[in-house]
């Protein structure tokens, strides 16, 4: 197989697969009729939020794969109901934890409710 001049071959690691994390469960802030997920909430006694000591063993198990790129999805519920320094903690995990060349991208589904110019900085 030919590779274009200046073109890096990747070396296949095997599978990849696109890991979902919800940190707040199934809950959101807008409670929405049709939403599938509402009747979940019905399964916590409490609702549930992502320890830090969670948070740090899921970045740190997720990096510590041979993968040489991984998205980090963020979903509810509604994830920003976590906070904005939920997240700043997740960015310096991966910082952390990080392999030498490894890519790591993070994404957030959210409803866009409690998005302000601090959040969008």
């Amino acid at each position: 197989m030919n590779t274009p001049k200046g073109a890096r071959r990747m070396r296949y690691l095997g599978p990849s697969y696109h890991l979902l994390s919800k940190p707040t469960g199934a809950d959101c802030n807008l409670h929405c009729a049709y939403c599938f997920f509402l009747e979940k909430e019905s399964l916590f006694a409490a609702r549930p939020r992502m320890s830090q000591e969670v948070l740090e063993a899921y970045i740190r198990q997720r990096l510590d794969s041979l993968e040489p790129e991984i998205e980090i999805a963020w979903q509810g519920g509604e994830p920003t109901l976590m906070r904005l320094d939920f997240f700043r903690e997740a960015a310096a995990l991966t910082q952390r934890y990080q392999r030498p060349g490894q890519q790591v991208r993070h994404s957030l589904q959210t409803n866009g409710l409690l998005l302000d110019d601090e959040w969008c900085a």
